[in-house]
């Protein structure tokens, strides 16, 4: 899947000023799973906004012999290029170009699929077994072409704006922790 070619894909995501608003987009998390999903989600169904690193925060734990502290601040530059890094990382796993830095990823949602369909679905999409991006990347890509576009509402939100099917989804992912692995 990977080529010099499909690495143009992530400059032709639309770009916007400021985050879309209402319950059509959701952010996708800043991660390698979230990576993952943009990439094969595609340009049509992606907007990158501008990202600040001071936006950011970071919440540090210490233990000492006098003990615990924990406090937020800023997220650092340096702490952006590292976690910029593990998603690629994660990215060149799957055999996906990196993601270029410097933005938020936000999805575009198929009328009336909601953010915690979305997790429930993707992870039910996944063997059992997925734990390593080379396990989790096959059944998501493969979503985009065939497999499990025919079976699940994730053929909706990769592929339509209608949602070819209906009921509850058969697992609750919460969107602080949307993924298996990564």
């Amino acid at each position: 899947m990977n080529s010099r070619s499909d690495a143009g894909r992530w400059d032709n995501v639309p770009l916007s000023p400021t985050p879309p608003t209402g319950d059509e987009y959701v952010e996708l998390p800043e991660n390698g799973w979230g990576g993952l999903l943009g990439w094969c989600a595609g340009p049509a169904r992606l907007v990158r906004v501008p990202d600040q690193v001071e936006a950011h925060t970071t919440r540090v734990f210490c233990s000492s012999p006098a003990g615990d502290e924990q406090y937020s601040r800023p997220r650092t530059q340096e702490e952006q290029v590292d976690i910029d890094a593990d998603i690629n990382g994660y990215l060149h796993d799957c055999d996906v170009p990196a993601r270029p830095a410097g933005y938020r990823w936000f999805l575009r949602l198929p009328g009336g699929y909601s953010e915690d369909r979305l997790w429930a679905d993707l992870n039910a999409a996944l063997p059992s077994s997925a734990i390593h991006p080379a396990d989790i990347a096959p059944p998501i890509q493969r979503s985009r072409a065939e497999d499990l576009l025919r079976q699940r509402a994730l053929a909706a939100l990769l592929e339509s704006d209608r949602f070819p099917g209906g009921g509850a989804p058969t697992a609750h992912v919460t969107p602080a922790s949307p993924h298996r692995a990564g």
